[in-house]
């Protein structure tokens, strides 16, 4: 199985991203079930640094100008894991369990 690719249409161009359901299956499936719901219309990218990555997903940055943007999140709520059908949730702000959630790579869920 191939794993799914984002396209995300945006002011600079087109941007596609492959989605790893084969190693973070959590995470691509609540992407894809915010993606669907629309979550993501409208959102500014909140936070860029030429040559190593942007940041987007923030409810607050739907106002380019908020200073709340990078410091939120999607509603709690479930969504069905892609790979193996099982109702996940998404808990505290968005997050959930394969996540990484510490600054300590070697912590378990990171």
């Amino acid at each position: 199985m191939s794993n799914p690719v984002a396209v995300l249409d945006t002011t600079m161009g087109v941007i596609e991203v492959e989605l790893f359901l084969d190693r973070v299956p959590r995470t691509v499936s609540s992407f894809i079930d915010l993606s669907k719901s629309g979550f993501y219309n409208g959102i500014h990218f909140h936070r860029v640094i030429p040559g190593f990555m942007d940041q987007f997903g923030c409810p607050h940055a739907k106002d380019p100008s908020s200073s709340r943007a990078g410091t939120g999140g999607p509603e709690d709520g479930s969504f069905t894991n892609l790979a193996t059908g099982a109702t996940e949730q998404r808990f505290g702000g968005g997050k959930i369990e394969d996540e990484n959630i510490s600054r300590d790579t070697n912590a378990p869920g990171t």
